[in-house]
């Protein structure tokens, strides 16, 4: 583990030429502050209660003066000039303040009678190893995420009865109902009635019929999904959406014994459809529903 400690020497009083010691303020740049606990391995945090400096002879490691930072991580040290110094630093904890917990020496830089008023040192800084770290005794908890699939649906429904034409506001609502549907892709339709519905996944087949509602001279026949053969094509003013067991061209008439799912209301006339029999239906409610 490695940290970086930048100290500040800011001159307090600059002394003559003919002097050989500075009074200096020693302001430190900790880089993380007192009150961010660090981890290790998930074990107990290590608050830190004191920061020290020694201000050394870079050759003969003579101690020229130390200092206890105060709560703002300054302090003030005499040191000579014109000599190689380093700066020593250790931080203790509240739980062990006769052990420290991290330490670092700075590069070898010396001060000058010409020096500038602000000097910076970099101290890189290294975890004691003999430090003794508790472990946390506190439960690991183990956070479960949902993770919700949104589903997006469309839907359309309208109540049809027995020989009677559909009328021009259930065109018009039929054809809302495309128009805002052509402004997404889909991945699955579902069309039948109230008590009987059959669906399609192939977002290919539900994109073609999105794509092509309104456009009379695009046709298919009998393209097989989940079980049925879906069928669309021009049937009457519009076209016609079907589902059946086996494949059939559209527009055609089944009997109420046919497996059979019919959606036409832009017909024209009184076979808008239905599930089983196609054609003088009875009365029902037609639905298709678009999902993604």
């Amino acid at each position: 583990m490695k940290k970086i400690i930048l100290v500040c020497f800011l001159s307090l009083f600059i002394g003559c030429l003919g002097s050989e010691e500075e009074d200096l303020q020693v302001k430190l740049e900790y880089n993380h502050k007192e009150d961010v606990r660090q981890y290790r391995g998930g074990r107990r945090p290590v608050l830190v209660a004191k920061h020290e400096i020694d201000v050394r002879d870079f050759q003969e490691k003579y101690i020229y003066d130390k200092a206890v930072l105060d709560e703002n991580l300054t302090g003030t040290v005499m040191v000579p000039v014109e000599v190689d110094l380093e700066v020593q630093y250790k931080n203790y904890s509240f739980e062990e303040p006769e052990l420290y917990y991290e330490s670092g020496v700075s590069e070898p830089f010396k001060v000058l009678f010409n020096s500038a008023p602000t000097r910076t040192v970099t101290i890189p800084v290294t975890v004691n190893p003999d430090y003794p770290v508790e472990e946390d005794t506190t439960d690991n908890e183990t956070e479960i995420v949902e993770i919700v699939e949104e589903t997006y649906i469309l839907s359309w429904s309208d109540n049809f009865t027995r020989m009677v034409k559909p009328t021009q506001s259930q065109e018009n609502t039929y054809k809302a109902f495309w128009n805002n549907a052509s402004n997404y892709q889909w991945d699955n339709i579902t069309i039948g009635n109230s008590d009987n519905t059959t669906t399609c996944d192939n977002s290919t087949i539900v994109n073609s019929i999105v794509d092509n509602f309104d456009n009379t001279s695009y046709n298919f026949k009998g393209l097989y999904c989940n079980g049925l053969y879906w069928t669309f094509g021009k049937c009457g003013w519009g076209n016609e959406i079907s589902a059946f067991d086996r494949s059939r061209s559209d527009c055609a008439c089944l009997k109420t014994t046919d497996v059979g799912f019919t959606i036409r209301p832009l017909i024209g006339n009184t076979n808008w459809g239905g599930v089983g029999r196609s054609c003088g239906s009875d009365s029902q409610t037609l639905k298709v529903i678009l999902g993604r």
